[in-house]
Parts: C-alpha cells; structure tokens; sequence
C-alpha cells in the first residue's frame, strides 16, 4: 500500500499513548474506568492530535454526567472518534465510537454490567455499525467490534477482543473500518441511522 509506513507510524504512536495511559492503571495512579478515559484520550492526542502527515486525529470525551441528558446515555459511548486523511492517491473522512470497560484477563464482568454493556453497545449501534469496546487492564487494552459484544453471552471480554490497540489502530488508519457518516468529533452531529439487533440461539442436537 501507497501509505502503509504512514499508518503504520500512526499506529505506532496511538499504541503508545494508549500503553502510557494503561502504565498510570498499573502504577494505581488512576483507578475508576472514567478516568483512565480520559487519561487515555490525553495520551492519544499528546501523540496523535493536529495533523501527521496527510492524517488528522480528533477525539471526544462523551458528557457522562448523571440523568437521561448526558450523552453517554443518548449515544452508548466513552468517547468518538473522528479521522480524516488527505492523500494523493487515498482520501477519507469517517469516524467511530467506542465504549470502554475495564476488566482484568482471567476475569469476567459482572452479569449485570454485562447486561448494561449490551445495552450501551446497542445505543451505539443505533448510530453507527463501526462501534467498538476497549477493554482496559493491567495487561493492555484489547479491542472487539460492538456487534460482536451484543450477539455473545461471553462475559470473557478480554476473550472476545481479539485486536491489540496497535491493529485497531492500524485499520483504522488505513481505511478498513470506520463510518464516513461521521464527519466531525461532535456528538452533536449524530444522529440515529441504523438499528442492529442480533438474535442468537444455539442449536439442538
């Protein structure tokens, strides 16, 4: 590909940002899942915010604030990110939404923070199918796409999440994933487009 070292090299400092933030998990300098958010979204923009390269980054803390109003409630989602590439031979502009829990390997959530987790995943999916859940723990981050989440009665999340934040990452810079219905890092601009519900029954027999 064209520009594989460019995303390569951005998914390389997104990697770090994010192996920083997990860094101030593991020295118990930030403990509530809130906060390691918003640690997180400070280390990925430290490495990753303006324009690298032909790449711009943006990303946005949902208002998690209490009640029916806040915009964790309405969306589903910790934070949004916005991408755009501007290449000679490859452009984009697309986005993608995120839900994070934390939950240590070898363990697994609670069921009724499960059942909340597959609520939130389904108010994501409402806006757009390119929605993820980062599962943070002392060993790393691992993602998994929120479709997957929804349709699994796995409380093994760290099982499910079967990308590191270095190939998440990657694909999203280099165009696989991400919705180009999202054109800004502003809540505001979302608004319910799809509606994904996904029915599993195991087999008899």
């Amino acid at each position: 590909m064209i520009y594989d070292d460019d995303f390569r090299k951005a998914a390389r400092k997104a990697e770090k940002g994010v192996n920083r933030a997990i860094a101030s998990l593991r020295g118990r300098r930030v403990k509530r899942e809130d906060d390691l958010s918003g640690v997180l979204k400070g280390n990925l923009d430290a490495e990753l915010e303006g324009t690298i390269g032909r790449l711009t980054w943006e990303c946005t803390i949902l208002d998690h604030s209490s009640g029916k109003s806040a915009e964790e409630y309405e969306f589903g989602a910790d934070l949004l990110i916005h991408v755009r590439f501007n290449g000679r031979h490859l452009k984009y502009d697309k986005g993608v939404l995120v839900q994070a829990k934390k939950v240590e390997v070898g363990k697994l959530i609670q069921s009724s923070e499960h059942g909340r987790l597959k609520d939130q995943c389904q108010d994501m999916l409402k806006h757009s199918l390119e929605s993820f859940v980062w599962i943070y723990s002392n060993s790393g981050m691992r993602c998994a796409p929120a479709l997957g989440i929804v349709g699994s009665s796995d409380r093994d999340l760290n099982d499910q999440a079967v990308w590191t934040s270095y190939r998440f990452f990657w694909e999203l810079f280099r165009c696989p994933i991400g919705d180009e219905e999202i054109v800004s890092p502003y809540p505001a601009d979302l608004r319910p487009r799809v509606t994904a519900k996904v029915i599993g029954k195991e087999r008899q027999g």
